[in-house]
């Protein structure tokens, strides 16, 4: 008598559809706003220079807050739900995201940046959107008044 095999038996899979119809919503951005909304935006930045085995490093976070116009910004409050699902999806925002925390990065690291890993994460904040960027880079040439 053979043993039963822990997994599901073999069946015959049923026919493929002819046709499927599939739905797909397509959303556009503008760059230009995305530009006007983190230029105007909240920055807070903390984050220093370790030296690490393999030399400094940079380690930071930066939080990017988008304000609604009822609390003074530029962000629709009618528009709010659907831009926090858009920010981590939107190729232009995340870009923004990140070069605003890069810009923070270089000016906290004591020198130079590498190679730059980020990691966005996007939350609803009372005041609006507020977009996390965590940030790890190489930190090249360090000013003398860093390294002592």
């Amino acid at each position: 008598m053979r043993a039963r095999s822990p997994g599901p038996g073999l069946r015959k899979t049923a026919g493929l559809p002819v046709v499927q119809r599939r739905r797909v919503d397509l959303w556009q951005s503008n760059d230009y706003r995305w530009r006007e909304l983190f230029e105007t935006a909240d920055v807070m930045s903390e984050g220093a220079t370790r030296v690490e085995p393999d030399g400094p490093v940079y380690y930071g976070s930066t939080s990017v807050l988008l304000t609604l116009t009822s609390c003074g910004g530029l962000v629709p409050d009618a528009d709010a739900e659907q831009l926090l699902a858009l920010v981590p999806r939107d190729p232009h925002a995340r870009l923004r995201a990140v070069r605003v925390a890069c810009l923070e990065a270089q000016l906290r690291s004591g020198g130079t940046l590498g190679r730059v890993q980020a990691e966005v994460t996007v939350k609803r904040d009372p005041r609006g959107i507020r977009v996390d960027i965590d940030v790890e880079a190489d930190v090249h040439a360090l000013d003398s008044a860093e390294t002592g």
